[in-house]
């Protein structure tokens, strides 16, 4: 079970619009970099985009998270999934949940309702999951 830290280096919020709108539409996206190995531990970049339609407002969350495996094993599974240019879908809910009661707030001062569904699964994996821990 991997230890996982986070850190947030941006975050920009925009109301473009006050008129009220019949319907809203919210899409978020979640974003990764390319993972950077430094020492043991790994460095995924992420940005979080939500954007709205009819364009009323935008917010954007850019941020890091840092994946230390604790043990070889980890370390080869996280390697390979890096190597293969897939992000394990873990990772992709933790920061996720990281990152929601930021995306949260800032929508409710903004007077939008939150994005709270979390990213759907792409595909299975054949291995084992590794369980992940903040």
């Amino acid at each position: 079970m991997p230890n996982l830290g986070f850190r947030i280096d941006g975050v920009r919020a925009e109301r473009y619009s006050l008129e009220p709108v019949p319907q809203l539409n919210i899409n978020m996206n979640l974003m990764f970099g390319k993972p950077e190995k430094r020492d043991n531990n790994y460095v995924l970049g992420f940005v979080i985009k939500i954007d709205c339609n009819p364009p009323v407002a935008s917010i954007d969350v850019k941020g890091v998270v840092m994946v230390s495996p604790i043990n070889a094993d980890e370390a080869k599974v996280l390697g390979e999934e890096f190597q293969k240019g897939s992000i394990p879908y873990p990772l992709i809910l933790a920061v996720y949940s990281y990152a929601l009661p930021i995306i949260s707030l800032l929508s409710r001062e903004m007077g939008l309702p939150p994005p709270v569904q979390p990213p759907p699964q792409t595909q299975q994996t054949q291995q084992k999951p590794i369980d992940y821990h903040l």
